[in-house]
């Protein structure tokens, strides 16, 4: 997450011109973070772990990298593969995009 606390993402919603208080953003980051975790877990439990074993060193960690945040773009780098190839590969790999 980009706000390391309620403070950060008070000061940064002050920036774009919105009112955010304290306590709500300290909400919303619990919300966000029990999202995040939800999403992981329903990467984890779907995700083809005997497929993502078998890949070379570099592509496996990218697959375990994109299961535990999501993030298709920074996994294609880490794997080298454009983000078309990369999305082809956590297709294979059973891992669902989550929104």
């Amino acid at each position: 997450m980009p706000w390391r606390d309620a403070r950060e993402l008070v000061r940064a919603a002050a920036r774009v011109g919105l009112v955010l208080d304290e306590r709500e953003a300290e909400k919303l980051l619990r919300k966000w973070a029990e999202e995040d975790e939800e999403a992981r877990r329903i990467r984890r439990e779907n995700a083809d772990w005997d497929f993502i074993e078998r890949q070379e060193e570099r592509v496996r960690a990218a697959l375990k990298f994109l299961v535990e945040t999501g993030d298709l773009r920074t996994a294609a780098k880490l794997a080298g593969v454009s983000v078309g190839e990369m999305d082809r590969l956590r297709m294979k790999a059973g891992i669902p995009i989550v929104v």
